[in-house]
């Protein structure tokens, strides 16, 4: 087994949300996708303010000088800064539509909701008009508002946690290390989108089995140079050699209430910690460093005068 904790509070983020008379959503950032959904949390963010499918939110992100500024990718901060910043944005824009179409419904702004691709006055679907329709009281003026993070109202917050377990077999002849088994409990605040999430958490523990069991940057000690700068002998692991990942998101209301905490690097601290004991608990012996390879493996064996004594 082991453990991890990480920050991960969100980064300053500032978010430009457009909507338009013609109902079309438009959100802003100079931030940036590596992979991790970025563009997916964006676009569900503000689709789940306006009630609103993911696909009819357009998400421009990225450098451009008419982006606003976002943080840059590091410390597992994007989601936090980038979410927290859209829904506030979102949430203002919203506010400002209501304002705009409430008269057409005999209300108050504050009386109003987005139910289904609506808005209504609360509680009253008979008193509603289309997005579209509630959108074409802007006139020929678009709604335009920015949200930041920091501000005001708790989304985000930091220090998340993690417990890893792994199960592996070690062939005592061959010094090989076989995973068999690699669990990861893993909390983040407010999961956002679960899929993503996982996905991170998978990548990590992906990561973590090649950093412990293979991967290694060999150095001329004299040169400063890697003397196995290819992948023929910098090795990594394939499909074969991970074994059965599992992950489960721990989400429950207090997590929720934590609000959205960065995920993306915590979950690649404790592998080698996890299998590294696994090792020891299967042999008898510590094995000193990372990656533990089969040398480095019967060398620890033999240290301790073998298996059995």
């Amino acid at each position: 087994m082991g453990f991890h904790t990480w920050g991960g509070r969100g980064h300053d983020s500032e978010c430009r949300l457009t909507i338009n008379p013609d109902g079309s959503v438009v959100v802003a950032l100079g931030s940036q996708d590596l992979g991790t959904g970025t563009r997916t949390i964006l676009a569900m963010v503000a689709g789940e303010t306006f009630v609103l499918p993911v696909d009819a939110i357009k998400i421009n992100i990225g450098q451009a000088p008419d982006y606003p500024p976002s943080g840059a990718s590091g410390g597992s901060t994007t989601v936090g800064g980038v979410s927290s910043a859209t829904r506030r944005a979102a949430q203002d824009a919203l506010d400002q539509l209501f304002a705009k179409v409430a008269p057409a419904l005999g209300a108050e702004a504050a009386q109003l909701e987005a139910v289904g691709g609506k808005v209504q006055v609360k509680g009253n679907p008979t008193k509603s008009l289309t997005w579209k329709q509630a959108t074409a009281k802007l006139g020929v003026t678009a709604v335009n508002t920015t949200g930041k993070n920091p501000g005001a109202g708790k989304l985000i917050d930091s220090g998340v946690g993690g417990v890893q377990m792994a199960d592996v077999t070690v062939d005592i002849e061959t010094g090989i290390v076989k995973m068999n088994k690699f669990v990861a409990v893993q909390d983040c605040g407010l999961v956002i989108n679960e899929k993503t999430a996982e996905s991170q958490v998978f990548g990590a523990m992906i990561m973590g089995v090649c950093y412990s069991l293979m991967e290694e940057r060999i150095m001329d000690e004299y040169l400063g140079r890697p003397l196995n700068s290819n992948m023929e002998f910098y090795k990594l692991a394939g499909i074969g050699d991970i074994g059965e990942f599992v992950v489960h998101m721990w989400k429950d209301p207090e997590q929720d209430g934590r609000g959205v905490i960065g995920l993306g690097e915590p979950p690649v601290i404790s592998p080698a910690a996890a299998i590294g004991n696994a090792v020891a608990n299967a042999i008898g012996a510590r094995v000193p460093r990372v990656p533990f390879t089969p040398d480095r493996v019967l060398a620890a064996l033999e240290k301790k005068g073998g298996l059995t004594s």
